[in-house]
């Protein structure tokens, strides 16, 4: 799967203090709003009791690693090009 895309979401925080899915998001992981699975049943790194997979968390906020985060600079909020 590496280099798939696999959900689009939004990444709403990279503060390593943040608490996330009960845990510190910590150096290797970001906070990410999941708004479509393309690959639904796709497991998610961090697990939960009420979200396995992609499917599971449409609609929350997740942790992700970074090293797995594409950016679409094209759709940053203050870009008017």
């Amino acid at each position: 799967m590496y280099g798939s895309q696999v959900t689009i979401g939004i990444v709403m925080s990279t503060d390593p203090m943040k608490i996330v899915m009960g845990r510190p998001i910590g150096p290797d992981f970001c906070e990410v709003a999941v708004l479509l699975a393309k690959k639904p049943d796709f497991p998610l790194f961090i697990k939960d009791h009420n979200r396995k997979t992609l499917k599971d968390a449409i609609g929350s906020h997740i942790l992700w690693f970074l090293e797995y985060v594409q950016l679409d600079l094209k759709s940053q909020v203050g870009d008017h090009d």
